[in-house]
């Protein structure tokens, strides 16, 4: 539609109902359009690969999920099936009672903060005397 209307600028400058000057700044605004809506084009562009490559990545870890979910055992294939890395911090505190900040990066999301629970933390016993505890958010005083 644009372009049509570009070239019924073009035929009126021909025949002599709009003058050059008239022309010159239509054609310029026409470009600069043209330039904009290219630019567009292309963004848009880049935003829906970027949402197509999110949409998979959810897809891949909801499929790697529900594997890991019906495993009897953890084995080192699924574990890396499902984790990109794990960040360990410095322990905080005593000797014997102490706190470890552990943050994991799952594959295709990332990391996952779990909703805070504002009765309780999550806790498991994994071994005789260590306990470990999930700590959604530090509670400000």
């Amino acid at each position: 539609m644009l372009t049509s209307l570009f070239a019924k600028t073009y035929e009126d400058n021909v025949s002599g109902k709009l003058s050059d000057e008239m022309y010159m700044e239509l054609s310029h605004k026409y470009e600069v359009e043209r330039l904009e809506l290219k630019t567009k084009i292309f963004e848009y562009k880049e935003r829906l690969a970027k949402i197509s490559e999110m949409e998979q990545n959810k897809d891949d870890f909801l499929k790697a999920v529900r594997k890991f979910m019906e495993m009897d055992s953890l084995t080192a294939p699924m574990l890396r099936e499902l984790i990109d890395h794990i960040d360990v911090y410095e322990k905080e505190g005593g000797k014997k009672n102490y706190t470890q900040r552990i943050v994991i990066y799952y594959r295709f999301v990332g990391y996952l903060e779990l909703p805070s629970s504002e009765d309780k933390n999550y806790k498991a016993n994994t071994r005789k005397g260590v306990d470990v505890e999930y700590i959604p958010t530090a509670k400000s005083a």
